[in-house]
C-alpha cells in the first residue's frame, strides 16, 4: 500500500505541475487568472478539461485509501493498472496522453514526474 500512495502523491505533484503550465500558458494568451478562476477552469475550459483524468484519478485513490472499510484489493490493483494505462503506448486515454506527450517533450519537471511514475510502477 505505500507504493500506492507514493503513486497517488507523485501523480498529484505531476496534476500541480501540469496545472501550472496550462495557467503559465493561458495567462500568456488572455491575461493574469484567480485561484479561483483556474479552480472553474480545470471544471470547464477545453485548455484544462484533459488534466481531469488527473484529478479524478487522484480522488478515487483518497477515497480508496478513506475507506473505513479498509483497502479494497480489487480496488487498489484497479487503480495502479488505471494510473500504469495514463502513461503506456496503448490508445487508453489517448486525449490525456496526447497532450501530456506535448509538455513530456518540452517540460523537464513533467519527465521528471513521469520517470518518477514509471518507477513506482516497477515496484
Amino acid at each position: 500500500m505505500e507504493n500506492l500512495k507514493k503513486i497517488r502523491n507523485e501523480l498529484l505533484s505531476l496534476h500541480k505541475t501540469l496545472m501550472d503550465i496550462e495557467k503559465e500558458n493561458y495567462e500568456a494568451e488572455f491575461g493574469k487568472v484567480t485561484p479561483t478562476q483556474l479552480l472553474q477552469m480545470l471544471f470547464e475550459n477545453e485548455k484544462f478539461i484533459w488534466l481531469r483524468t488527473i484529478s479524478i484519478l487522484v480522488t478515487e485513490f483518497d477515497e480508496m485509501f478513506a475507506d473505513k472499510k479498509g483497502i479494497d484489493q480489487e480496488l487498489a490493483k484497479s487503480l495502479f493498472e488505471k494510473t500504469k494505462q495514463l502513461f503506456d503506448e496503448s490508445d487508453n486515454f489517448a486525449e490525456f496522453k496526447n497532450k501530456f506527450k506535448v509538455n513530456l517533450d518540452t517540460e523537464s519537471a513533467v519527465e521528471k514526474h513521469h520517470e518518477k511514475l514509471l518507477n513506482l510502477f516497477k515496484n
